[in-house]
């Protein structure tokens, strides 16, 4: 029987959260004689047609250029909603896959120390996890309800009922509910992708530190047997590296259209903060730098991490080692000498810097709108 450390049901109880949530984004609770296996597809159904609401929307509305952005900020977001659900209901095996393998990172192994490395770095996780979700409930549920406040304000639609144009005050009325159940509904997926998205990397991340330290201690001259140690370094470093390949591909799309779209928010917003109504999108601000920077942040840590694995093998007293274990070790720095990251489209690095060149160029769009109106 596999034995695993204090915080595994702690973690336990984490993934099966998490697994249910992703059973809400599948419909899976839904019995699959029912639609015969087409559940998953019901989400994506109705993001459809809240895309399909936003380009009525502006067939009804009188467009300026103040209505526009926001609509362009609106119909965006529903294609990052709907891209970031097809990611997270389309890789069911590929979940499995990495669950499990945040499982054995639980499991004890037979040197104390490393099981104290991995106490330490996943009970520091799984506090970092539950303060992000205190977070995210109500920055999300606060940026929609003054989003959609603003928008009853001004007696305007963003998302309108197909065939129901907002001309009187009964269909305004109508269209006004019909918009509150989208952004609400919108709300609680990006919640639920968001959260699986930044626990799953917030593993990852401990991981790596786990192993940062587990090489720490390879340079340690009590070590005892130092070629199964040095084999268990190698098999934990190639996991590392085939799970996160795997976690990359499966948020391929999701990574590509954040940035997309989170350029496509960010562009407009020193514009819109600009104008007299500069307090209703202060909400809407905090959500989109916030969804922008946490990502940026993340793959700058992945990136940094990863960036030191190679250093770290080399300052070990690897010359004291014999050739064989020697050879080990190199394989290992060669296997690190290209650190990971995330990408966007396969080709741009996301990492602080992109933050900063998008905030920089979106200053610069705002102040080009502001010259031209």
């Amino acid at each position: 029987m596999v034995d695993y450390i204090e915080c595994y049901p702690e973690y336990f109880d984490f993934e099966k959260s998490v697994r249910f949530l992703l059973s809400i984004l599948n419909f899976s609770f839904i019995p699959q004689k029912f639609l015969c296996g087409y559940e998953r597809l019901i989400l994506p159904i109705i993001e459809l047609y809240f895309i399909i609401s936003s380009i009525f929307a502006i067939m009804y509305i009188e467009l300026n250029l103040m209505k526009f952005l926001l609509w362009v900020i609106t119909i965006v977001g529903c294609c990052q909603l709907l891209t970031k659900t097809l990611c997270s209901i389309t890789h069911p095996e590929e979940f499995n896959t990495i669950f499990l393998f945040i499982r054995q990172i639980h499991q004890v192994h037979q040197l104390d120390l490393i099981n104290n490395f991995t106490r330490i770095h996943l009970k520091k996780t799984l506090t970092i996890i539950k303060i992000i979700l205190k977070v995210l409930i109500p920055v999300w549920y606060t940026s929609s309800i003054g989003f959609l406040s603003y928008f009853i304000y001004i007696d305007s639609i963003l998302l309108a009922i197909p065939g129901i144009p907002p001309k009187s005050k009964p269909s305004l009325l109508c269209n006004h509910i019909h918009q509150f159940l989208i952004l609400v509904i919108s709300m609680s997926i990006i919640l639920i992708t968001d959260y699986v998205l930044i626990s799953i990397g917030c593993y990852f991340i401990a991981i790596m530190n786990i192993f940062c330290d587990m090489i720490r201690y390879f340079d340690n001259s009590n070590l005892s047997n130092v070629r199964e140690y040095l084999i268990y370094m190698y098999k934990y470093h190639c996991d590392i590296l085939v799970k996160f390949e795997l976690f990359s591909e499966v948020y391929y799309y999701t990574f590509t259209a954040q940035i997309i779209t989170s350029v496509t928010f960010i562009l407009p917003i020193f514009f819109l903060m600009s104008s007299e109504d500069a307090v209703a999108y202060i909400p809407l601000s905090m959500v989109v730098f916030g969804q922008f920077g946490a990502i940026c942040i993340f793959g700058e840590l992945i990136f940094l991490k990863t960036e030191k694995f190679s250093t770290q093998l080399y300052l070990t007293k690897w010359y004291e080692f014999n050739t064989d274990d020697q050879k080990m070790l190199l394989m290992m720095m060669c296997m690190s000498q290209r650190p990971f990251g995330l990408k966007a489209g396969g080709m741009y690095d996301i990492n602080f810097y992109m933050f900063i060149d998008v905030v920089k160029m979106s200053f610069s769009f705002g102040a080009i709108l502001y010259t031209l109106t």
